[in-house]
């Protein structure tokens, strides 16, 4: 494995080397929508929800919807708190805000991994902003995939719940010396996140634009091609499964009805990327495995996708 990986890694320099400019303006498109989308959406998240972890907030939260959560989910309460900031803000919040209640002590190994199965979400300003309303011109296109992208992940929850757990008492409070609770603390490590997510996602659109270049996906258009699905949309939902701005994007360029683009968009939504899955990985590195992480996406994709068609249909 590690000597197709530093093969792979060469082979990506060789491109980069022999169409430099190619690979600079991607790169430079990647951070354009960093600097203009992620960053002015994501930096106000991370700190203050890097704060709230800090002072004990995620007490009062747990209090009032933690029996649920441990009924329906058997998880602690204080997945409650992860839940509704994750819906609130978007990838990858959920998974940062679950390796802080993690490092903080406030979650075993195995509850912050069922966590991760309903905490790994799109926020309302993408979905219903950037998605809906500017890529589908559609503010109700918007609700819908934004209904269905939770319902999605609520049942996603259930899937992974497992065994019910014993809930101790909770240590609310920061109690592992390394973290920061001050200001400047969460500034700091917010900075440093958003600029980790900035590289990975510099790094996928290098990576599918390299794949499109090299024709890596033709295959799968073709075959698709012979039983009849158009070959622009195979190739804006695989440029969705690489990364989700992107394909959003494309799809929302295609020449097919409002219910199709909503319902395609919904699964690109859903399973978020590999992109994303990078972003979240690199939060969650000692928590889970990248395998069971697209598992446990591809069967939130399943559920919201299935949700998004009935309301589509019913709505639109």
């Amino acid at each position: 494995m590690k000597k197709f990986l530093s093969i792979s890694l060469l082979l990506i320099l060789i491109a980069i080397i022999i169409s430099p400019q190619t690979y600079i303006n991607v790169c430079f498109d990647a951070i354009t929508v960093w600097a203009t989308v992620l960053l002015p959406s994501l930096l106000p998240f991370f700190i203050f929800t890097k704060l709230l972890t800090s002072l004990g907030y995620v007490k009062d939260v747990s209090n009032c919807f933690g029996k649920v959560m441990y009924k329906v989910y058997n998880s602690p309460p204080i997945t409650s708190y992860a839940f509704f900031m994750s819906i609130l803000t978007g990838y990858p919040v959920g998974s940062k805000l679950v390796c802080d209640l993690y490092d903080n002590n406030l979650l075993t190994k195995e509850e912050a991994k069922r966590c991760i199965t309903f905490t790994s979400n799109s926020g309302p300003m993408f979905i219903i902003g950037s998605v809906g309303a500017t890529m589908l011109l559609s503010k109700n296109a918007g609700y819908i995939l934004y209904a269905s992208h939770i319902l999605g992940a609520l049942i996603n929850g259930l899937v992974y719940r497992g065994r019910k757990v014993a809930v101790k008492p909770a240590p609310y409070l920061v109690t592992n010396n390394k973290n920061d609770t001050t200001l400047s603390g969460c500034v700091m490590d917010s900075i440093s996140s958003i600029l980790l997510i900035g590289g990975i996602v510099a790094i996928a659109f290098i990576l599918v634009a390299l794949l499109n270049n090299l024709h890596v996906f033709e295959p799968i258009v073709y075959v698709l091609e012979k039983i009849g699905i158009d070959a622009n949309i195979t190739r804006s939902v695989v440029s969705g499964f690489m990364e989700i701005t992107k394909g959003c994007i494309d799809i929302s360029t295609l020449n097919i009805s409002l219910y199709s683009k909503t319902v395609l968009s919904c699964a690109i939504i859903s399973f978020g990327g590999i992109s994303t899955a990078m972003q979240s990985m690199a939060f969650l590195k000692n928590i889970t495995t990248y395998k069971f992480f697209l598992i446990q996406k591809m069967t939130h994709m399943i559920f919201s996708t299935v949700i998004c068609a009935i309301l589509a249909f019913l709505i639109i």
